[in-house]
This record gives C-alpha cells, sequence and structure tokens, in this order.
C-alpha cells in the first residue's frame, strides 16, 4: 500500500504571518496536532505542531538553562531560542525543515520517517504543493478496514499445521526443538516450550495469523535455555 490509499486528501494549512493564537484554536478546532505552513503560492514553507508551542512563558515552561548550560550556547542560539519561545506569529515558531512524502510514497517508508523522527503526521506533497495529510490515526484506520476484510478461510487440518511449521521454523528465534502443533477442526493446541514469553508470543501471533484457524489453544512452557540445560541434567 501507498501513502495515497491511507492519507486525508486536502489539508487544513496556515500562512506564515497566522498568530500563534489563531494557529493553537484551528488545531483545537479540528483536534490535529500540526498544520502545513504554505506560502501565498501554496507552497510548503514549515509547519507548525503541538511541540513547537510547549515551551512558553505564558504557562510557565519557557527554556531554563543551568548556568554552564548558557554559557555553552552562543548569542545566536540563545536569540533564536528567546525568538521561539515567544514569538507571536506562526513563522517564528514554527519548524522549517519539513520531512514530507508524496501520494506514491511506500507505507513502509512513511512509518521509518514517522519513527525516526518522532512525529505524528506528515504532510503529502506534489510538486511542491501540500495534497494532503498522512497521520498515525490514518494508519490506524487502514488496519482496521484491512483487518476487516480478511476472509473466513476454511482449510484443512494438515494444511494449516504445514503453513505454522513453515512460519515458525524461519525465524531466527524460532525453538529448539520445534514445538509440536496439533490441529483438529482448524482449532490448533500448541505444545511444549520456549525459550522466553517473547518467544512464546510469537509463536501464537504467528498461529493465530494462519489461514483456517478457529482458535489456538497454548499450552507452552517458558523454560530458560539454561533452566532447560539442568532440567535435562
Amino acid at each position: 500500500m501507498r501513502t495515497r490509499d491511507i492519507m486525508t486528501t486536502g489539508a487544513l494549512t496556515v500562512t506564515p504571518q497566522i498568530l500563534v493564537a489563531d494557529a493553537a484554536h484551528l488545531m483545537l478546532e479540528h483536534r490535529v496536532s500540526g498544520l502545513p505552513v504554505v506560502d501565498q503560492n501554496g507552497v510548503l514553507v514549515g509547519i507548525v505542531t503541538e511541540r513547537d508551542f510547549l515551551r512558553r512563558p505564558e504557562i510557565g515552561t519557557a527554556p531554563r538553562h543551568a548556568k554552564w548550560v548558557g554559557l555553552r550556547l552562543s548569542p545566536d542560539e540563545l536569540a533564536e531560542e528567546y525568538v521561539r519561545s515567544r514569538g507571536r506569529r506562526v513563522e517564528e515558531v514554527m519548524t522549517r525543515q519539513v520531512v514530507t512524502v508524496e501520494p506514491d510514497t511506500p507505507l513502509d517508508k512513511v512509518v521509518a520517517l514517522m519513527i525516526r523522527d518522532g512525529v505524528k503526521r506528515l504532510p503529502v506533497v506534489q510538486d511542491g504543493k501540500v495534497v494532503g495529510i498522512v497521520s498515525r490515526a490514518d494508519f490506524l484506520h487502514g488496519l482496521a478496514d484491512q483487518l476487516g476484510r480478511l476472509p473466513q478461510i476454511e482449510a484443512e487440518d494438515l494444511t494449516i499445521r504445514r503453513h505454522i511449521m513453515r512460519e515458525i521454523s524461519g525465524k531466527r528465534w524460532a525453538p529448539r526443538p520445534i514445538v509440536n502443533v496439533v490441529v483438529r477442526d482448524g482449532v490448533v493446541q500448541l505444545i511444549g516450550s520456549a525459550a522466553s514469553g517473547h518467544i512464546r508470543d510469537a509463536i501464537r501471533v504467528a498461529t493465530e495469523n494462519t489461514p483456517g484457524v478457529k482458535q489456538v489453544v497454548d499450552h507452552l512452557r517458558v523454560v530458560p535455555p539454561t533452566l532447560g540445560a539442568k532440567e535435562r541434567a
């Protein structure tokens, strides 16, 4: 899937000259965490987000530095920080280096960018102009939609067992020896042990995602490798 498949088409934008107070009211009114900033030609020049409003003297959160930290900052850095925390117009507080995506950007790349930069939303840009927004909420809607479309597949028990075994045996975390998988009428019983709770969960998830599985009965025990060696001794 690509960005165009889940993005919100069109976007609420503001101009650099709008007041910070007005931008904050817009974000609250429309329940969004950020607004793309565009010039008079509609070209993206920045983005203003909740993060840009966190350090403000009006609410007692303006930046404060220990004396030694202040000495390490240059006059320009201190002046820039002062403007960003006290500016009245969006252009004075906005983030100018904006990470953007295009409508055809694959979703895995979008997620990687969000995680890397710790952002909740990214402007979708085409030919320099904002054509939409993709947010974490859009991913939730997309996921819910796809999960809701998953068909109920009937499969033979042997086919189900083979699928599960192939799925878990090829992973680096796969247990040694492989757990026993018993399937009857689509109900899967997992018998044996796993080296950790995370590995047991991975086996269960792999089983639940197998087409044709109706129910998973987890009998796996968590036996750390050192403990298992002592038991065998």
